[in-house]
């Protein structure tokens, strides 16, 4: 499995709305434009409210990441939980399948060589063919641990929510995930991620 941050965007402007609910920054239109003293005072009432639920943590969903992650089929099944707000576009396997010969680096873990032959044979006899039953065949037949990408788009929020759920999760794909995130999270909100 590998995870990275692409980008992220809306730390200054999720607390610039956040000052406004306690009349600190109702006069500035950019967060670089609040003075360092209110900043900071801001920055204190954001690591008391993120860590807090019943909507009050609410600014933590102006912050937004994309996170290219490429991981096997069984890990997606149970990050698709996570679907509230979130887009994911992906490497389509109805589109790219066929378009190669498979190796056991497309896999999470190495799978029998009688079984990667077979797959490969059904990709051959498909480029052959185009008979759409290969083709369905091949689909039915992929093991769990393919490995797919995706540019997965979720918010600090969510970020957050998946870390307390699945940090100590048995599946390892999972603490690669909560490393990636505490390491990535905005230095204001770092003790969330601990």
């Amino acid at each position: 499995m590998e995870i990275k941050c692409l980008e992220h965007y809306g730390v200054g402007s999720c607390l610039l709305g956040l000052g406004l609910s306690y009349g600190f920054t109702s006069i500035y239109d950019k967060w670089e434009d609040v003075p360092e003293g209110e900043q900071v005072r801001i920055k204190i009432v954001a690591q008391r409210l993120a860590d807090k639920g019943n909507g009050e943590n609410k600014f933590l969903r102006q912050c937004i990441y994309w996170w290219s992650v490429t991981a096997p089929r069984y890990w997606w099944s149970e990050a698709d939980t996570y679907k509230v707000a979130t887009v994911a576009q992906s490497e389509s396997t109805m589109h790219t399948i066929m378009h190669r010969e498979l190796t056991q680096e497309d896999f999470e873990r190495p799978i029998s060589h009688p079984y990667l032959y077979h797959l490969n044979l059904l990709i051959k006899k498909y480029k052959e063919t185009r008979d759409k039953e290969l083709f369905l065949q091949l689909k039915n037949s992929l093991p769990e641990g393919f490995l797919q990408r995706r540019i997965w788009n979720l918010s600090l929020a969510q970020m957050l929510n998946i870390y307390r759920q699945r940090k100590n999760h048995k599946l390892p794909e999972w603490h690669i995930v909560c490393d990636a995130f505490s390491k990535h999270a905005p230095y204001v909100f770092k003790h969330l991620f601990e």
